[in-house]
């Protein structure tokens, strides 16, 4: 389902899947075309229970599966949701998104070997996607293998420049490997996008402190710390 579509569209989806199947029409796509419209809509066990009627219709279906484990994923059932993958990468291995969801649900579970792994393989099908740079960046930061971790974010950042997660992680992998001055422009970037990002103010007050230019990092820690006194 295109991610281009808006609210009103998606529960004219459910509505319109709803009559399908409350006419007694016993097929995959009514159950899958309401589940991925609930799941956008934030329903997510509504979504969930449709989707399991689904892959009851027919287990031997990768859409089905990959839109089931993405609900999966959203409570928390990270185990499920990568047995789900699993089948769904077995009947389909050029699905970049199933390895990208595999990859993030093995972030989730802490292994970032894995998620690294599963990365490279979408990448080898869709290299024009940011998100899987900028996970597979994610996890070799996990792994402190920065210098990989920092060409990965880069190219995430190009493919997606107005991506505030992209560059506040960069900033991120950057400032740990020891590359102050451009981690304090990559955080830099994220303030450009979004002012109120209080995480990128305090990052980028540590680079600044790391650089010994503690007027700057005590500026950014305070405005920090009014967003956060006034957010509560």
């Amino acid at each position: 389902m295109s991610a281009e579509i808006n609210a009103s569209q998606l529960r004219q989806v459910v509505l319109d899947a709803g009559e399908i199947i409350n006419a007694g029409v016993r097929t995959v796509e009514p159950y899958l075309q309401r589940g991925a419209a609930l799941l956008r809509l934030g329903r997510v066990e509504s979504a969930l229970a449709d989707l399991d009627v689904a892959v009851l219709i027919d287990p031997n279906l990768a859409d089905v599966r990959i839109c089931r484990a993405e609900a999966l994923v959203a409570l928390g059932r990270n185990d499920a949701a990568l047995q789900d993958l699993q089948l769904a990468i077995d009947l389909d291995q050029l699905r970049p998104e199933a390895w990208l969801l595999r990859g993030n649900t093995r972030f989730n579970l802490g292994d970032y070997r894995g998620a690294a792994s599963d990365c490279s393989r979408a990448l080898d099908i869709n290299a024009e996607s940011p998100a899987i740079w900028l996970l597979r960046g994610r996890a070799r930061h996990q792994l402190a293998c920065f210098d990989d971790a920092i060409q990965d974010l880069r190219q995430a950042a190009t493919l997606a420049p107005d991506d505030t997660e992209t560059h506040y992680w960069l900033g991120m992998a950057l400032r740990d490997a020891g590359h102050n001055e451009p981690a304090v422009a990559a955080f830099t970037n994220v303030i450009s996008i979004n002012d109120r990002h209080t995480a990128a103010y305090v990052s980028r007050g540590k680079a600044y402190a790391a650089l010994g230019n503690m007027p700057a990092a005590r500026s950014d820690w305070t405005l920090a710390g009014q967003m956060l006194h006034h957010s509560h």
